[in-house]
């Protein structure tokens, strides 16, 4: 997970709250908070992009498994080749979320460098279907912004900031979503493979072959028992994974919708359709950010 670290803005949120007047921030500022506070999308992200070269050093040398050390061999070259797009959207999008609650008065929150930074690009991929719009999307926010702390002090107010990024955020909210249900095809995938590969482990060791004499049925028993203990931790993974990848695509779904309800109202923030909107998004995610904390 990304740290998060306290950066001087005292001043720019004393004047953000004169510039605001008399709107009621407080529903954007548990919004934002809460979506950038979202983090166990990152983590979900790790699991994806090491799920072949788990599943390769686990994987038997007989020939019979080639076709799917290929397919995992490809797939460890895609999602090495996609990981540094895929952290840079976790950081641009929390970043500008972390940028809003600052402008929303939330004088607690905290922004580190690294989350604040924009970095100079992001690659398509049609694994994770990131096509060419978000990569248009993230190129427009990378011209505008080096370092969301600094966009926020330039904009002074929520709506200057949601007019000039929303849309294109929107984008890459929308590339995030896209790229966690991807996530979950792969991650189904190898426990799929994990069932069958513990089947043939265990049919292996209880067969019985010429020139086994010394591997007595005991022996068999006590080598399998071993195998079914370590599967039921390695499937314990699996299932807390999956909840993880889950919980990371709901979370981003309600930060998607609520974000795109903020763009299309962001003249009226004391619309009070949209600040119920807000809350309840930001209750939501809460209560995931909870979930994942237990996984």
């Amino acid at each position: 997970m990304l740290a998060l670290r306290h950066i001087g803005c005292a001043g720019s949120l004393v004047l953000a709250a004169l510039l605001c007047g008399c709107v009621n921030l407080g529903p954007v500022r548990e919004f934002a908070g809460s979506s950038a506070r979202l983090t166990g999308y990152q983590g979900v992200t790790e699991r994806y992009v090491t799920s072949a070269d788990r599943q390769l050093a686990d994987l038997p040398p007989d020939k019979r498994y080639d076709p799917l050390r290929t397919k995992l061999q490809n797939l460890r070259t895609i999602s090495a080749r996609d990981k540094d797009t895929l952290l840079k959207l976790h950081a641009t999008t929390t970043g500008y979320m972390a940028a809003l609650a600052l402008l929303a008065g939330e004088d607690a929150y905290s922004l580190s460098d690294e989350l604040g930074k924009v970095s100079d690009a992001i690659v398509a991929s049609k694994d994770l279907n990131i096509d060419a719009s978000h990569v248009q999307a993230y190129s427009n926010i990378a011209q505008r912004v080096v370092n969301w702390a600094l966009a926020a002090q330039q904009a002074k107010d929520v709506k200057r900031m949601v007019k000039r990024n929303g849309e294109d955020m929107d984008k890459l909210l929308e590339a995030m979503e896209l790229a966690t249900e991807a996530y979950g095809i792969v991650l189904r995938d190898e426990a799929k493979n994990y069932d069958t590969q513990s089947e043939l482990r265990e049919a292996a060791w209880m067969a019985e072959l010429k020139g086994d004499s010394e591997l007595t049925t005991a022996r068999r028993e006590a080598v399998v028992t071993l195998l079914r203990r370590t599967a039921r931790v390695d499937k314990a993974a699996q299932a807390d994974a999956l909840k993880a990848q889950q919980a990371a695509a709901e979370g981003l779904a309600q930060v998607r919708a609520a974000h795109s309800e903020l763009v299309r109202n962001v003249d009226r923030l004391d619309d009070k359709q949209l600040q119920t909107t807000l809350r309840k998004a930001a209750a939501d995610l809460k209560s995931i950010r909870q979930s994942l904390a237990t996984l």
